[in-house]
């Protein structure tokens, strides 16, 4: 066989089907699934019905081939693979594609409405994953599952201490404003800057007091109170789009000191991003104010790099899934939704960093067509791409 890349994601994975269930090898099962994926697959049955479709061409790659496997082994085979293992193998092969990252790591949660996770009394809940996001090589690191909203306070430091992160800045929204999670980033070498809202009262606070004592106007500050000059910076751009032009503020104050701010380990800065959106038809302003703890030096331009950066989790990795993949549409409940939701993103991966031109929609309905391009997606060539 060709050089089959991604079935290295399964050194970790222990096939949990008893011998005389093993007709089909876990490579086999895997390798289509991605391939069908990837091609706009999204049900077992879809995924088998693709496999009998490409049967020839799955033959010519896949060593000890024995047919397609029904979409009852698929759903099988993924609701009792390990998502751990699947996960462990999936963060090696990124790693071993990326190399040592070093840029902006967005963590966030997302709820796949369709899928389904069992509790232990029985009854299931909405699956949540938490995943971390690399903004610029468009690619997950790693993703931990989570039961109810709350728990991704606990899932953030797992993710934090199980990828390497030296050297990082990670971007996190309000829920991971925690001492515990601000210790795990710092102990891990690596720089944050974390959304502060309301369920830090304390800290909202004074963060927002202290800013309002400056006089702000346009890109130009009059006057800094009592804040002197050295420890304030301010950054500002302006975009026109969609019908609306946005101007952003990002103000940036730091103590001077390495001391911790307001009692927060590692704290160098703290910040207020304001936000106003002007609607070009009906001339309406909306203005947005959101405060930040980061331990980055007085950087405005930076810190507000990493700020922007952070949504892209949401537009780029969310918004992708729903979008593209139709993710909360999914019906799958316990292992087979997880281990679905990595294929997902191994697939988002592999298309995000084709060379190709085109939109992602467009790149999928190529590889249906033309099994070249299907192989140039499933050989994740992209390493050359990133290293040249």
């Amino acid at each position: 066989t060709k050089n089959m890349d991604l079935v290295t994601i399964l050194r970790e994975v222990e096939d949990p089907r008893r011998d005389h269930l093993k007709e089909h090898s876990l490579e086999c099962i895997f390798y289509i699934t991605i391939a069908a994926v990837i091609c706009g697959a999204e049900s077992w049955y879809e995924v088998a019905e693709f496999g009998k479709m490409k049967e020839p061409f799955f033959r010519s790659r896949i060593k000890d081939f024995k047919g397609v496997p029904s979409h009852d082994t698929f759903n099988r085979v993924f609701s009792i693979l390990d998502p751990k293992e699947l996960e462990r193998g999936f963060r090696i092969w990124i790693d071993e594609i990326c190399g040592k990252y070093k840029g902006i790591v967005s963590i966030d949660g997302k709820e796949i409405c369709g899928a389904k996770t069992q509790k232990k009394d029985g009854s299931f809940e909405p699956l949540r994953m938490v995943s971390a996001w690399a903004a610029s090589n468009g690619v997950t690191l790693g993703q931990e599952k989570v039961g109810k909203k709350s728990n991704e306070i606990k899932a953030i430091p797992k993710l934090v201490k199980a990828l390497d992160l030296e050297g990082c800045v990670v971007t996190i929204d309000a829920m991971g404003c925690q001492h515990k999670i601000v210790k795990t980033i710092i102990e891990n070498k690596a720089d944050f800057v974390i959304c502060v809202k309301d369920n830090q009262k304390k800290l909202h606070n004074e963060i927002k007091s202290w800013f309002s004592g400056i006089d702000f106007e346009g890109n130009k500050v009059n006057g800094h109170g009592h804040i002197p000059p050295t420890r304030y910076q301010v950054s500002y751009t302006e975009e026109c789009h969609h019908g609306r032009k946005e101007k952003r503020y990002c103000q940036v104050y730091n103590n001077g000191s390495t001391e911790d701010i307001l009692g927060w380990q590692g704290v160098h800065s703290v910040v207020c991003q304001t936000k106003i959106t002007t609607y070009l038809k009906n001339k309406k302003t909306v203005e947005d104010k959101h405060y930040y703890i980061t331990s980055l030096p007085l950087n405005s331009d930076r810190i507000m790099q990493a700020i922007r950066t952070h949504w892209s989790i949401e537009n780029n990795l969310h918004w992708q899934l729903d979008v593209t993949f139709n993710e909360d549409d999914t019906r799958k409940k316990k292992n087979a939704a997880q281990n679905f939701s990595l294929i997902s993103k191994i697939a988002l991966a592999q298309i995000k960093n084709s060379v190709r031109k085109g939109s992602f929609k467009m790149k999928r309905k190529l590889a249906g067509w033309d099994e070249n391009y299907m192989i140039e997606l499933l050989d994740s060539n992209w390493r050359e791409k990133l290293n040249s």
